[in-house]
């Protein structure tokens, strides 16, 4: 396993890291437990959940592995999004954040937290109301850094100058969608990372599967993402399912297997190759997913394979339509 230093910051992460989002709904906390000890077993040191996800049974998951191991592990978690029916239950008002990093540490059943992140761009509180509170909780050894999810460029760079005008802890990572079908952030955010020197933590590496290769145009495949049974199905959906992506579907499983490598590897290897990524997050949703993910991860990708990803991407982007 490669580790890789969090932006500026002394923070070493596994370049692999967890994702936990799945953990108490399609992977159940028996198989989500033995999943993370196999994911350290490997070298794995990063772990990404959050409060809203699952109704917080995520974080209680997680905390339950952290006992006996917690400072073996980099934990990761977030606030913003609804985690309750209460008026404050979302958001980053300096209520809201203080009331959220609580119920996460006993949920989390830890007292701090090494990253915690704003999950997105909230606005209705000003940035430098929560950057204060966020700067409070790193003094009151809360919370070891802080991060943001799913800024644009222009966010990202707003919040850093507030922190350095005020003198506040600052965002030293951003967690945003990437790979070879989404590739917004190359506009103006990864460029912004890379100036100011700020981690990288990609999700959807693999497009929230797509790139697997499981569905045709008809219907999606049972179980997945794209299954209208799953809660998040039509944003999933709404992102991907396009006559476009499909076909570059198609090319890009012919370059796996032309090249002798897994959609996996080649999929998350096109994202890895990006000097401004730090650190991927992966949501195996099964043992037997992680393990082979796991396998795959060490296993090279030749350069010819990761040319021909770039063209099809450069493709895709080309012709596919324009997703908000």
């Amino acid at each position: 396993m490669n580790y890789r230093r969090l932006g500026r910051t002394g923070l070493k992460v596994s370049q692999y890291c967890m994702g936990a989002d799945n953990f108490g709904d399609q992977t159940d906390e028996p198989t989500a437990l033995r999943m993370m000890g196999q994911a350290v077993e490997a070298g794995v040191n990063f772990i990404d959940t959050a409060n809203s996800y699952i109704a917080g049974k995520s974080e209680e998951i997680v905390g339950k592995f952290l006992k006996g191991r917690r400072h073996d592990i980099v934990l990761a978690s977030k606030c913003r999004s609804k985690a309750g029916p209460g008026l404050h239950d979302i958001g980053i008002s300096r209520k809201a954040v203080m009331k959220a990093i609580e119920d996460s540490l006993r949920r989390l059943q830890t007292d701090f937290i090494d990253l915690y992140q704003v999950h997105s761009y909230d606005p209705d509180s000003p940035i430098d109301e929560a950057l204060r509170a966020f700067d409070d909780l790193v003094h009151q050894g809360k919370v070891r850094y802080i991060g943001c999810c799913n800024f644009a460029g222009y966010q990202l760079v707003k919040a850093l100058w507030m922190s350095d005008r005020r003198g506040l802890a600052r965002f030293d990572s951003v967690q945003p969608r990437y790979n070879m079908l989404y590739r917004y952030p190359e506009l103006e955010l990864l460029p912004a990372c890379a100036d100011e020197k700020v981690g990288v933590i990609v999700y959807s590496p693999m497009a929230g599967g797509f790139l697997q290769g499981k569905h045709r145009k008809e219907a999606a495949a049972p179980g997945t993402r794209f299954d209208t049974t799953f809660r998040a199905a039509q944003f999933y959906r709404r992102t991907y399912w396009n006559d476009v992506a499909f076909t570059a579907v198609d090319r890009f499983l012919a370059a796996a297997k032309q090249h002798g490598v897994s959609q996996f590897q080649l999929g998350a290897g096109w994202v890895r190759k990006n000097p401004v990524v730090t650190s991927l997050i992966v949501g195996a949703r099964t043992e037997e997913q992680l393990a082979s993910n796991l396998a795959d991860w060490e296993r090279p990708v030749p350069a010819e394979a990761l040319k021909v990803a770039d063209e099809i991407a450069d493709w895709y982007r080309d012709h596919a339509p324009l997703v908000a």
